[in-house]
């Protein structure tokens, strides 16, 4: 999301500078999990203008219930590969230099709440990802000497056990303390009034732990498998190639597993029926914790944060081989700019949909202007300055607020 997330950061926090750059191929993934994202959050309801909801065509409807939720899964699990590239990639930073990866990684997610509640605070809207993201960097920090076997086996075990928690506190819990659902949950403020408001700090620390859809119990199993990712040597050819197959696996037995979750343990009879009755509280049977959305929430499915690690495995693969190649990198410059502007395209597309887009529904001319415009403008915003609007600022604050070692600057 960070335009400095690559192996340059890593480098920079040692004070030296990498021999190859970054991998153009992460950028690509990145500006596709944002161009989902702006996507999701515009749903689109008709092409030139917009329409109602229930008159929404069925292709505009296709394309949001592909890229909803998943766009913010690959967001994450790129979260968890940037952190580890970050802090050395493939050779771990330690001992000083890695004290100074971490203090700027701190750095960069009190930026990252700052920059979130001027975002709140100008769109209007509710408590953005760029929160939550802020807390996961913070979460990563004791977990970054791990190996990568290590923090797969972690992974694994947090996208089994989490997602049954949440089941558990949403169809059981309503009135429990840690619910997301009970009176009282979400802080009274929002955007930079919190920042005077530090009665409601807890409540806002409950809202990034357990809120959102339970984004951050969803989120903690694509992080981990992400900072494992990012451990390995995503230049060379033959990790590729296991990355690929790793992900189709994944992708394959995750489907398997919640086609026979609503199939032959009827979850899907057993949901329909809970949809169509009006009578009693509504509690999902307990097989549909193994179901893929849209019959499940993502937040509280076993098998999606599996499924997206495949997906993110397989769209690495093939854009980090791709984009070695000169010709595909020169006609994808956009994609891939717009990806190492991630984090201001963001902040951008929220404030544009809130403050200058009118009342929803929106046409997909909306998400068109946006996207055509953010993948122009990258490019030449580049050619002149070497992150984005947002990256710099963040950038600059952790090098000048955690200068390298031995060098009295912040680096490069």
């Amino acid at each position: 999301m960070d335009s400095t997330v690559d192996a340059a950061v890593g480098a920079a926090a040692a004070g030296t500078r990498p021999p190859r750059g970054r991998l153009p191929g992460l950028d690509a993934v990145r500006a596709l999990a944002v161009l989902g994202m702006v996507y999701m959050h515009v749903s689109p309801t008709g092409w030139l203008s917009a329409a109602p909801y229930q008159d929404k065509p069925a292709v505009l409807g296709w394309v949001e219930g592909v890229v909803s939720g998943r766009s913010m899964s690959l967001f994450v699990l790129m979260a968890g590969v940037s952190v580890a590239l970050m802090t050395g990639a493939s050779q771990p930073l330690s001992g000083g230099r890695l004290s100074v990866a971490r203090k700027r990684l701190a750095v960069r997610a009190a930026m990252l709440l700052l920059i979130s509640l001027c975002v709140d605070q100008l769109s209007g809207g509710g408590v953005s990802i760029l929160q939550f993201y802020a807390l996961w960097l913070l979460m990563l920090l004791p977990l970054v000497r791990l190996r990568p076997g290590t923090l797969l086996a972690a992974a694994g075990a947090a996208g089994a056990v989490l997602p049954v928690f949440s089941f558990v506190v949403m169809n059981h819990g309503g009135t429990w303390a840690i619910s997301p659902m009970r009176p009282g949950a979400e802080p009274p403020v929002t955007g930079l009034a919190l920042l005077v408001h530090p009665q409601d700090w807890p409540a806002a620390l409950h809202g990034l732990l357990m809120g959102g859809g339970f984004q951050t119990p969803y989120a903690v199993p694509l992080l981990l498998a992400g900072l494992a990712i990012g451990r390995l040597d995503l230049r060379g050819p033959a990790v590729r190639r296991r990355m690929a197959a790793a992900g189709a696996l994944l992708v394959a037995v995750s489907w398997l597993v919640s086609w026979f979750a609503l199939g032959p343990l009827g979850a899907g009879r057993a949901l329909a029926a809970m949809t169509a009755s009006a009578d009693g509280p509504m509690v999902q049977p307990w097989a549909s914790v193994l179901a893929l959305p849209p019959h499940q929430l993502y937040g509280l499915s076993v098998p999606m944060a599996p499924m997206m690690t495949g997906v993110g495995l397989l769209l690495m693969a093939g854009s980090l081989a791709l984009l070695e190649r000169p010709g595909p990198r020169r006609v994808l410059r956009p994609l891939t700019a717009a990806g190492s502007m991630a984090l201001t395209w963001y902040a951008a597309h929220q404030i544009v949909i809130e403050r200058a887009a009118g009342d929803p529904p929106y046409a997909f001319t909306l998400f068109a202007a946006m996207a055509v415009f953010a993948l122009a403008f990258s490019p030449l915003w580049l050619r002149r300055i070497r992150r984005g609007p947002l990256e710099w600022l963040v950038h600059r604050a952790a090098v000048l607020a955690v200068p390298a070692r031995g060098t009295g600057r912040g680096g490069s």
